[in-house]
C-alpha cells in the first residue's frame, strides 16, 4: 500500500533542507547532524574533490561501460558506493569507510534490492573475502569467485571491471562527464551518473544513442505508405503524407511537411514544432 505525506509550507522546507545535507554528507557524520559552522566547512573541505570527483563505471572488455556507479551501488563487501572513500581522487584508493571491513577497493557488484549474486561454488559472494575473493564457508575448495552472471552487453560477470577516471581521463577517451549546469555539485558519491541516461545499461544507452539508418527510414515511410493504401481502399492520400507515414517515420528523420490538409483548406499559417517534426497549421478560410 502506497503511503502519502503531506507537510506545511515550514516543515517542508526542514525535510527538504535534511535532504540536501544528507545528500551531501552522507554517512560521514557517524549519525550526529552537523551544525551549520560544521557542515559549512565539511562542504568547503570536499568541494575541490567533488568538483573533480572520480568518474566510476563497471566496464566490458570491449570498452562499453555497461552500469555507471552511483551512491547505492553496491560493493563486493556489500557496502554502498556512498560508504567509500571516494574523494580520493588523486590516488585512487577508494577504500570501505568501516573500519571492520577488509575492502581495500571498491569492486562493483552487479545486484539490486535482495538479489544475490552467488559464485560457482554455489555461495553467495558475501562468503567470500572483499580482498581475496577465496570462500570463507567451512570445507569449501572455492580459491576464487567466479560467477556466470549475464551482462545485458552479452558478457559474463569476468570479463568486467570495475575502473576509477578522472574528468580529464573521461573527457580524451570521448566519453560522458558532467554538464556544465552540474558544475559546483556537491552531491556524495556519484560515482559515473551524469544524467538520467547513465541509469540505464550499456547496451540500452547504445541503443538509444544510435540514429536509425536512412535506408530503414525511407523503408518505415514506403512500409506505412502501402498500409494506408489498403486501409482507404486501394486510393492514395491527395495531400501525399498522410498521418501514419509521419508515425512510422523515425522522428530523428522528420523534415517539414509541406501538406496535410482536406480539401477545403486553402491557406496555411505558422507552424508548430513537435520533437523533431515540424508541422503546419491548418486554417480554412
Amino acid at each position: 500500500m502506497a503511503v502519502h505525506m503531506q507537510f506545511s509550507g515550514d516543515a517542508q522546507k526542514h525535510v527538504q533542507a535534511y535532504l540536501d545535507y544528507y545528500n551531501i554528507v552522507g554517512n560521514d557524520d557517524n549519525g550526529q547532524v552537523m551544525s551549520e559552522a560544521e557542515f559549512e566547512a565539511y562542504k568547503k573541505k570536499v568541494q575541490k574533490a567533488r568538483e573533480n570527483r572520480l568518474y566510476v563505471a563497471w566496464r566490458n572488455s570491449k570498452g562499453m561501460d555497461c552500469k555507471m556507479v552511483g551512491p547505492s551501488s553496491s560493493c563486493f563487501c556489500g557496502h554502498r558506493y556512498r560508504d567509500h572513500n571516494f574523494d580520493n581522487v588523486k590516488t585512487k584508493e577508494v577504500h570501505c569507510k568501516d573500519k571492520k571491513c577488509a575492502c581495500r577497493l571498491f569492486s562493483y557488484v552487479p545486484i539490486y534490492g535482495s538479489a544475490d549474486l552467488k559464485c560457482l561454488c554455489k555461495h553467495s559472494y558475501m562468503q567470500h573475502d572483499p580482498r581475496t575473493k577465496k570462500c570463507k564457508t567451512a570445507k569449501c575448495t572455492c580459491s576464487k569467485f567466479i560467477s556466470n552472471h549475464s551482462c545485458s552487453c552479452g558478457q559474463r560477470y569476468p570479463e568486467h571491471t570495475t575502473v576509477f577516471e578522472s574528468r580529464e581521463e573521461r573527457q580524451k577517451q570521448g566519453r560522458a562527464v558532467d554538464p556544465p549546469h552540474m558544475k559546483g555539485n556537491l552531491a556524495a558519491g556519484m560515482g559515473g551518473v551524469t544524467d538520467f541516461a547513465s541509469l540505464a545499461d550499456g547496451a540500452e544507452r547504445e541503443e538509444m544513442m544510435r540514429p536509425m539508418l536512412p535506408g530503414a527510414a525511407h523503408r518505415a515511410i514506403e512500409g506505412g505508405k502501402e498500409e494506408q493504401k489498403e486501409k482507404v481502399g486501394g486510393a492514395a492520400s491527395e495531400s501525399g503524407t498522410s498521418a501514419f507515414e509521419l508515425f512510422m517515420a523515425p522522428h530523428q528523420y522528420g523534415g517539414t511537411v509541406k501538406k496535410i490538409m482536406p480539401k477545403p483548406a486553402k491557406k496555411m499559417v505558422g507552424t508548430v514544432s513537435y520533437t523533431h517534426l515540424t508541422l503546419p497549421t491548418i486554417y480554412s478560410v
